[in-house]
């Protein structure tokens, strides 16, 4: 049993900082992919600035979904630190 909730622990915690990074790092990275790609070129009249900021924020609106998914086990299971 001890096994399982220590398992359990480290996967939520997992869950929450994969969650955090990737909900931080995912816009500045559709940003700088972004400004890589130039400004003098359109995507189906879109701007690529546009494009790859809105693609980074849902990636991070997802990463964010995995850290409050983390951070429910986490409160589901009892894990509190001592």
């Amino acid at each position: 049993m001890a096994d399982t909730t220590a398992r359990d622990r480290t996967v939520s915690i997992r869950l929450m900082l994969i969650g955090a990074f990737v909900g931080i790092f995912a816009p500045i990275a559709g940003f700088l992919g972004g400004t890589i790609v130039g400004v003098d070129q359109t995507v189906g009249g879109l701007e690529p600035l546009f494009v790859w900021l809105f693609v980074g924020m849902i990636v991070g609106m997802l990463g964010v979904a995995v850290g409050i998914l983390g951070a429910l086990r986490w409160v589901k299971g009892g894990h509190h630190l001592d």
